[in-house]
């Protein structure tokens, strides 16, 4: 094989390797959705393990997360109603202290402490055991420079730029009333001092900016959607008449990767319910193909290479499909 044949050969690699998603569904959720902590525990060890066939669960836990302090940045604007679950938070941080990482080097976060209560998390400032604070805790606040990436130019929590070196997105999965799709990406803009500037346009081409500032793009490692519940319509906060049950969570290393699957997730759910396509009500989803050409990941279902994974009530894992 020539240089440029086996060069070429391993950019296809690395780019397969990077866009993997991993879908993990129940094969029986709950009609209201609601699973507990070690549901959730099964679900990632399987998800996390599948990233990574190749590897044992600790070894590919300690190939995302080399040393260092983890951050794992919630969504909890909907408060308990339909926020990033604690008992996922409970089952993700278990597993990484229960595979050899320290309770003190975890820091779940949000853009105010008053955000993290409200969704039920417990808040803890201490130093000992798994953090819990918001970006308006004592001495955290924002940087004082600015990142810039195209037409965005934010300050950034500093539990971002100065706290941790790897980086958790849990958002859930939610229509947007003005960007169409919440899920990771979207979730990022808890990150910065100045959100409500980036809203025009369907936030495009904001909100690929956003994730693309260097703190953030950085320190990505792991996206994690909550897909157990998604509000398909009505969204971003919390309106019951359009929740529907997936019971799934879908994770990647790619940010645009894993949203584009939450989109495909979205649009079904809307379909099954009576609502048009996103871009029929004028919110069609722009930003994810602008954060592919910024390079920050793959938007082309095409491209992604998607494992879908069901489990049943006792554990038993098998191939399955994204909808059936």
């Amino acid at each position: 094989m020539t240089a440029k044949r086996l060069w070429f050969s391993l950019l296809i690699q690395y780019n397969t390797y990077m866009s993997s998603v991993v879908v993990v569904k129940l094969a029986q959720c709950p009609p209201d959705g609601k699973i507990d902590s070690g549901t959730y525990r099964r679900l990632l060890e399987i998800g996390m393990a599948a990233l990574d066939p190749g590897l044992n669960l600790k070894s590919a836990l300690a190939a995302i997360f080399p040393g260092g302090m983890v951050g794992f940045k919630t969504s909890c604007l909907a408060r308990k109603f339909n926020s990033t679950p604690v008992a996922l938070v409970d089952a993700l941080t278990g597993l990484l202290v229960n595979q050899g990482f320290d309770a003190n080097d975890l820091i779940v976060w949000e853009r105010t402490s008053r955000e993290l209560a409200d969704a039920g998390f417990v808040l803890n400032a201490s130093g000992q055991g798994v953090r819990f604070l918001g970006t308006d805790a004592n001495g955290i606040g924002y940087a004082r420079e600015f990142s810039t990436s195209g037409e965005v130019s934010s300050l950034v929590s500093r539990i971002m730029t100065d706290l941790i070196q790897h980086s958790v997105n849990l958002p859930v999965l939610k229509d947007h009333s003005i960007a169409g799709l919440s899920a990771g990406m979207k979730n990022m803009y808890g990150a910065i001092h100045n959100p409500n500037k980036f809203h025009a346009n369907c936030c495009d081409p904001y909100c690929a900016h956003v994730n693309n500032l260097e703190p953030i793009r950085q320190k990505h490692r792991l996206t994690i959607i909550d897909t157990v519940r998604v509000q398909y319509d009505g969204g971003p906060g919390y309106m019951a008449p359009f929740m529907a049950t997936f019971g799934a969570l879908v994770i990647s290393r790619d940010p645009v990767a894993a949203d584009r699957v939450g989109l495909e997730i979205l649009e079904k759910l809307r379909k099954d319910h009576g609502r048009p396509p996103l871009a029929q009500v004028g919110r069609e989803v722009k930003y994810l193909k602008t954060a592919k050409s910024i390079g920050l990941g793959e938007e082309d279902l095409a491209r992604i290479d998607l494992r879908v994974i069901t489990v049943d009530e006792i554990g038993n894992a098998e191939a399955g499909e994204l909808f059936g």
